[in-house]
C-alpha cells in the first residue's frame, strides 16, 4: 500500500501545487487506534464523470488499527469504536471554464449537495465498490446537525464546520472471494460475524472545508465515525495536528512521508 499510495501523491494536486498536507497517523498517538499512516489516492477521471465537470480529486485518509491475531482492521469490527471509521483529507479543483470554487455558491456559502458527493463518491464508488457490496444496496443519506462559518482551525482562518448524522453501509459482510479492498483492511472475520452483509449504520461525521482562491482548490478535512466521542478524539489528537502549507514537494506532503497508500 505505501508504494502505490506514493504512485498517487507523485500525480496528487499537493504534487502539482506544491501543496504541503500533513495529516498525522496512528504512530503520532500512543493509543493502539488507527492505521500508522496516512495514504493518498487520485481519482480525477472518475469523480468527474460521476460530477458531470472537469475536476480533479485527490484523497487522504486513514481507517482502524489492525488486530493483527486475525489479519484484519478494526474496520470491520462492530465493537470497536473505529467500526466504519475513516479520517483525512480531500483536495478537489475545478478544471472546467467557469472555476467557480468547488463547494461553495458566489457568496460564499456552502454548496452542501457538492460538499457531500465527495465522500459519497468515495465511500459508495471507491470503498464500498471494492469490498463487493452490490450497487443496487449502497446508501449514504446526509443529515446536516450544524454549520459554523468563519472558524480559525491549524493556522488559517475562515473554514467552514460541518457536523452531520450519516446513514451508510457498513463494511462487514461474510467473505466470498479476495476483494482489491482485502489488500489494504484485511479480510472480515466470518466466524465472529453471521448477520446480513453491509448493514446499513448511523454514524457521525465532521467536515472542515475551505476554498484556496490562490489555487482554486476546495480543501476538505474530515472524520467519519460511529459516536461524537470518537470524532472529538480524532479531531484533537490527529486532524487539528495538521500542516497546511505552500512547499516545494519533495518535503513532505503527508505524514507517511515522515514515518516510512484506496486500492
Amino acid at each position: 500500500m505505501f508504494f502505490y499510495s506514493k504512485v498517487h501523491e507523485k500525480e496528487s494536486i499537493l504534487n502539482k501545487y506544491n501543496i504541503i498536507f500533513d495529516i498525522p497517523g496512528g504512530l503520532s498517538t500512543k493509543s493502539k487506534d488507527w492505521y500508522p499512516f496516512v495514504m493518498i489516492f487520485n481519482d480525477n477521471a472518475g469523480f468527474s464523470k460521476y460530477i458531470g465537470k472537469n475536476l480533479s480529486l485527490t484523497i487522504l485518509y486513514n481507517f482502524g488499527h489492525f488486530k493483527f491475531k486475525d489479519g484484519s482492521s478494526s474496520y470491520y469490527d462492530p465493537n470497536s469504536k473505529y467500526y466504519s471509521s475513516f479520517y483525512g483529507g480531500y483536495l478537489v479543483k475545478n478544471n472546467s471554464s467557469d472555476k467557480s470554487a468547488f463547494g461553495f455558491y458566489n457568496d460564499g456559502t456552502v454548496n452542501l449537495e457538492e460538499i457531500s458527493s465527495v465522500p459519497k463518491y468515495d465511500q459508495e464508488r471507491l470503498v464500498l465498490s471494492s469490498l463487493g457490496c452490490p450497487k443496487e444496496k449502497m446508501r449514504f443519506d446526509v443529515s446536516i446537525d450544524s454549520i459554523e462559518y468563519n472558524v480559525n482551525y491549524i493556522t488559517h482562518n475562515n473554514w467552514i464546520k460541518i457536523d452531520s448524522t450519516i446513514i451508510t453501509n457498513s463494511p462487514i459482510h461474510k467473505s466470498t472471494k479476495n476483494h482489491t479492498a482485502y489488500i489494504q483492511y484485511g479480510k472480515p472475520i466470518d466466524k465472529y460475524y453471521a448477520g446480513e452483509d453491509f448493514p446499513t449504520i448511523i454514524l457521525k461525521g465532521r467536515t472542515y472545508v475551505k476554498y484556496f482562491k490562490e489555487y482554486n482548490i476546495s480543501i476538505f478535512l474530515y472524520v467519519l465515525a460511529p459516536d461524537i466521542t470518537t470524532i472529538e478524539e480524532c479531531d484533537k489528537n490527529l486532524l487539528s495536528k495538521t500542516i497546511l502549507s505552500k512547499g516545494t514537494f519533495g518535503a513532505p506532503s503527508c505524514r507517511q512521508s515522515l514515518q516510512d497508500g484506496r486500492l
